[in-house]
Parts: structure tokens; C-alpha cells; sequence
């Protein structure tokens, strides 16, 4: 965690870099969650590439993925679209007996200009979309421009 806090990437303001930090703790955190519940030992990718123009950062766990339905939000619509006061994200809150309150993913994108979300299946392929059965992890492509 003290190497969250000290990450610095040149190009960033304060803040931007602030909400880089905490998407990627959010992030991480939901990856080791998901690995403790599956009882799995494999290793958690975070993968930071700079270039001149952006930061890109991969993570990919094997957590097992997870339905997208099961948000309390659409992912995949524009993150300016999401209310993260309406009752369905209140109710999401409840029913996790406010231990998890669906806010990782949407911070995340909200901080970045690029979101790619896929799932892993066990011959390392990525699949836009979530399969029971299938799905053995999370794979998360983040860009943002300097």
C-alpha cells in the first residue's frame, strides 16, 4: 500500500494523479478480494507502461470474472450517464451490507480517457463478455493521455 501512496508519473497534476491512485487501489482491492473468495494463489498483474504521449496500465487478475449485470450501474454506458444516487445503487449498497458499494469500476473510469474491461478464460483468450463457467479472471486495459 506505502507504494500506492509514493507512485508519482510525470505528467500528471496533483489531482488526476490522486484519482489514478486511488482507481488502482480500488482495483486491486476487488482483485484480492476476489481471489481470497475463490480460494485462488495466482498472481495479480500490474503492468505500468509510459510513453510520451500516455500512461496505460494493465491489470489482470484470476478472480474469475464477473457478470457486468450484477453492477448496480451499466459499465458500458458513457460514465457522465451513470447516477450513482439512484435507488438501485442505494439498494446494491444495502444488500452488500455496505462492504461493497459498486464504486471501484466507476471511479476507475471516470479517472481514465480509456476503460477496456474483458474476462479471461482458461486458455488465456479475452472475451468481452462475462461466462460462468468460463470466465477464470479480470483483464483491465486503463489509458490515460499526458
Amino acid at each position: 500500500m506505502e507504494q500506492f501512496n509514493n507512485m508519482d508519473f510525470t505528467g500528471f497534476d496533483d489531482n488526476k494523479l490522486e484519482n489514478i491512485r486511488h482507481s488502482l487501489l480500488e482495483l486491486v482491492n476487488n482483485s484480492i478480494r476476489a481471489h481470497k473468495e475463490r480460494q485462488e494463489d495466482a498472481v495479480i498483474i500490474l503492468r505500468f507502461t509510459m510513453t510520451p504521449q500516455e500512461l496505460i496500465i494493465i491489470l489482470q487478475d484470476k478472480g474469475g470474472g464477473f457478470d457486468k449485470k450484477s453492477l448496480p450501474y451499466d459499465i458500458d454506458l458513457d460514465v457522465n450517464e451513470i447516477d450513482i444516487n439512484d435507488q438501485y445503487f442505494l439498494d446494491y449498497r444495502e444488500k452488500h451490507g455496505y462492504i461493497r458499494f459498486g464504486m471501484g469500476l466507476f471511479i476507475t473510469k471516470k479517472a481514465f480517457d480509456t476503460f477496456i474491461l474483458k474476462f479471461t478464460a482458461s486458455d488465456g483468450s479475452l472475451n468481452d463478455r462475462y461466462e460462468k463457467g468460463i470466465s477464470t479472471g479480470t483483464f483491465i486495459e486503463l489509458r490515460s493521455h499526458i
